[in-house]
């Protein structure tokens, strides 16, 4: 069975050090869950979130070339929806509009204070 980012997979918990816990996978592989992907919480200590001979359900992040397995056990984020494109001429345009009212503006302000002041 080849493993692949993305996939879920069940393990149990062998062996826990304070920068994330070893899982042995249900293919007899190990991968790790760094401290960081324990939870979408703090983690002050792996301890406080898993231990040995825990079973877990983990996400695979990433195989790297050495055949490291990087895992997470955080929940996935939904993929967010695309940004609407900008259009540059509208926002300079906007800008402007926004620009010349507040100078408009500024400038009547201005006049007032001069003839109260006479």
């Amino acid at each position: 069975m080849s493993i692949t980012a993305g996939q879920k997979l069940n393990g149990k918990i062998t062996s826990v050090k304070k920068f994330g816990a070893f899982v042995e996978l249900e293919n007899g592989k190990s991968g790790l869950v760094h401290i960081s992907e324990l939870s979408d919480k703090f983690v002050e200590k792996v301890e406080d979130v898993v231990s040995v001979g825990q079973e877990v359900t983990v996400r695979v992040k990433e195989v790297t070339a050495e055949g490291k397995i990087n895992l997470s056990m955080k929940p996935e984020r939904p993929a967010r929806p695309p940004r609407p494109a900008f259009d540059m001429d509208k926002g300079i345009a906007n800008f402007l509009k926004e620009s010349d009212e507040k100078q408009t503006t500024l400038k009547k302000n201005m006049k007032s204070q001069r003839r109260r002041s006479n």
